[in-house]
């Protein structure tokens, strides 16, 4: 058990860089993700509406 857990931090040692950077990415894509939805929710307008026109030529 003890050499499980010696093993596991040494293994983060290694990989610290890595496991920063990876944290760094999710941390900054969330936020941004939040603040865009944060800030379309601001200007939530009324959804245009197409219709479909209708042809009355009757040729």
């Amino acid at each position: 058990m003890n050499e499980k857990i010696l093993e596991f931090k040494e293994w983060l040692k290694e990989n610290q860089k890595n496991i920063f950077l990876t944290f760094l990415i999710i941390l900054i894509a969330t936020l941004s993700f939040g603040l865009g939805y944060l800030s379309n929710r601001e200007f939530n307008r009324a959804p245009i509406i197409i219709e479909k026109c209708s042809d009355n030529n009757g040729s």
